[in-house]
């Protein structure tokens, strides 16, 4: 199963509560009743190969800036980084088919004014821009999405001061989730970053115990 049909998945648990009332031996039956049918019905298909992806939101311009944006979010270091974990395509995928309309407005608009930012510093876009400058304006962003979150936690009702901007409204906000969540929940990020295991190993306890 791929990250894109797990995401999917996950959304059939939101269901979960409609079947508390049901008797545990009556609700066992039912799915067992409909296994059989499934099983029954199903015909055998050959696997069919799975062609690279296609892009649902992002045209090809954001899709290389997100690309490039990632990467210096995480970048490769001994380890592969945001890119060969291929972070844009389960950004697009989280932005086409799970966000909400407000939060990917955030985003493209967001996209939108890092272009913006990009040509007011240096003449270009993002993607025109030198190495260095990519840098500098992410640093920038950094540095706003600090002083945002830690004027919004500071703040108190009733102090007398207007209430900061929330920090989850702003793009470097998003991007930054959406980078680290893209990349762990790969098998990159999952596997070579964190040494874990995605499906641990059987218990065989007949394993021979070597002597000293």
């Amino acid at each position: 199963m791929d990250r894109r049909t797990a995401l999917r998945t996950l959304g059939a648990v939101t269901a979960a509560p409609a079947f508390l009332h049901w008797e545990p031996d009556a609700l066992i039956d039912g799915v067992r009743a409909h296994l059989h049918d499934v099983r029954r019905t199903a015909r055998p298909r050959p696997p069919q190969p799975r062609g690279p992806y296609q892009f649902q939101l992002l045209t090809e311009q954001q899709r290389a800036t997100v690309a490039e944006l990632a990467e210096l979010i995480i970048p490769a270091t001994d380890t592969p980084g945001a890119k060969a974990a291929k972070v844009d395509e389960f950004i697009d995928v989280i932005l086409a088919e799970w966000a909400t309309e407000n939060d990917r407005g955030i985003f493209l608009n967001g996209l939108a004014t890092v272009d913006a930012r990009a040509r007011q510093a240096t003449g270009g876009t993002f993607l025109e821009s030198t190495p260095a400058q990519r840098v500098t304006l992410c640093a920038q962003l950094d540095e706003e999405l600090t002083a945002t979150r830690t004027a919004s936690r500071a703040w108190k009702p009733g102090s007398g001061v207007a209430r900061p901007a929330d920090h989850r409204s702003l793009f470097w906000h998003h991007m930054r989730n959406l980078t680290v969540s893209g990349y762990y929940t790969s098998e990159i990020g999952y596997k070579l970053e964190r040494k874990q295991v995605i499906m641990p190993g059987i218990y065989d306890p007949c394993m021979p115990v070597a002597g000293r």
